[in-house]
């Protein structure tokens, strides 16, 4: 399903440049001890989040638009938003030149939203991008 794959796919461009966290990019993301066991590092990380997938077919072809979250986690010292913004704008610049999902070509591939808060725990950044991808069979 368009899901599934398009989550694939992503995955694949956050990990093709492994300066970006490294590796830790995650679906489900382990705890920091085992982040740290499995890539010298336990921050920052990316989580691949939700997504929503709506038909956007007509009476003569099939499409879909999907909408992705892509968490961005950071410690970085000192306290700062920039580690995380700098994040952000590498998972907007890799995810913007995605041009195929498995089965399907991909249309558009562009930024909906992105934003930073502070984690209520006090010393993580949280970054939050929402990507809009518009999709059609391949």
């Amino acid at each position: 399903m368009i899901g599934a794959e398009l989550q694939k796919a992503i995955f694949s461009a956050l990990t093709a440049d492994p300066a970006l966290c490294d590796g830790r990019v995650y679906d489900n993301p382990p705890d920091d001890a085992q982040r740290l066991a499995a890539t010298g590092a336990a921050w920052p990380y990316l989580a691949i989040g939700d997504d929503q997938v709506v038909d956007d077919g007509n009476t003569c072809s099939d499409g879909w638009e999907a909408f992705a979250d892509i968490h961005v986690w950071s410690r970085a010292l000192p306290r700062s938003k920039i580690e995380a913004k700098t994040l952000i704008a590498a998972v907007v610049e890799r995810l913007s030149l995605l041009s195929t999902v498995d089965g399907f070509d991909v249309l558009v591939a562009a930024l909906e939203t992105s934003r930073t808060f502070r984690d209520p725990d006090g010393i993580t950044e949280h970054g939050v991008v929402t990507m809009r991808f518009l999709l059609d069979p391949a």
